[in-house]
């Protein structure tokens, strides 16, 4: 019997399960966007926890332990939230290369939500808490599942371009507003590359609309909203309809790919035991 088709074929298999157990869980992620999307437009508990979506009022202004860029740093308003990330784009072993978070952090200000009339403090330890904290099972705050951010608000390149792709974008064919995008020639050797780190944040400041979902605790003199292990707190930013479609379609681009590797392995195996 052919043992090592077999095998091969098996190993396959394993990474289509591994696919197809991503996109449920990315299924189960578009599906919290949902809930949160339709819970948020009242004041109430939806059974999971309270969610309350509202301009913040900041007392103590979240700073990260990294000092940002100038394009990053603005005025425009005391800091609730800043989550932050540097990229370092690295080749991988055989080609091509791969952007890889090397630095991250999220720094969490002390403040309040206003919706309908109500004002809820949000507990800020809570939110950055090893148990019940946003960034428990993933230390990059663009990748954490309980937080919802979408693509970098801030995305600034530190340091500057290597001469040829300095060159690319001077002529108009790379950069932002080039003819070729965001194409780069890469250029390096063994995992090091000459790109530039990249800077990505996105901050919500004093008077930004965030919302927050966790326990509502109403024992003291101003309700205060908590996380829990039953109740992890999930914070998000932006259009959540549009994040939970985009989500959607990502889950089912994985969902499909798994099918398609799994059916490869069936193949592969029925081949080898012909």
């Amino acid at each position: 019997m052919p043992v090592s088709e077999l095998l091969v074929s098996g190993v396959i298999a394993a990474f289509g399960l591994l696919l197809l157990r991503q996109a449920r869980n990315t299924r189960r992620r578009a599906r919290t966007a949902t809930d949160l999307a339709t819970h948020a437009e009242r004041f109430d508990d939806d059974g999971i926890g309270t969610t309350v979506r509202g301009p913040v009022s900041v007392t103590t202004p979240g700073l990260p332990d990294r000092t940002p860029p100038a394009e990053a740093d603005t005025t425009d308003g005391d800091p609730a939230l800043w989550a932050w990330r540097v990229r370092t784009k690295q080749k991988k072993n055989r080609r091509g290369s791969t952007w890889r978070t090397t630095d991250h952090g999220l720094a969490i200000g002390a403040f309040s939500i206003t919706q309908e009339w109500n004002e809820v403090a949000v507990d800020a330890d809570a939110l950055v808490d090893d148990d019940t904290g946003l960034l428990r099972d993933e230390p990059d705050p663009f990748e954490a599942a309980n937080l919802y951010l979408g693509d970098p608000a801030v995305d600034v390149r530190l340091g500057d371009l290597d001469p040829i792709n300095a060159r690319l974008e001077r002529w108009g064919l790379t950069g932002e507003d080039g003819l070729l995008g965001g194409f780069e020639v890469t250029i390096g050797s063994g995992r090091s590359t000459m790109t530039p780190d990249r800077y990505q944040a996105t901050v919500v400041r004093d008077g930004d609309e965030l919302l927050v979902r966790g326990e509502l605790d109403e024992t003291g003199e101003h309700p205060v909203l908590r996380g829990t292990e039953d109740v992890p707190m999930v914070v998000a930013v932006g259009d959540l309809e549009e994040r939970a479609e985009r989500i959607r379609r990502q889950a089912r681009r994985t969902a499909i790919t798994g099918v398609v590797i799994l059916g490869a392995a069936a193949v592969f195996a029925g081949l080898a035991v012909l």
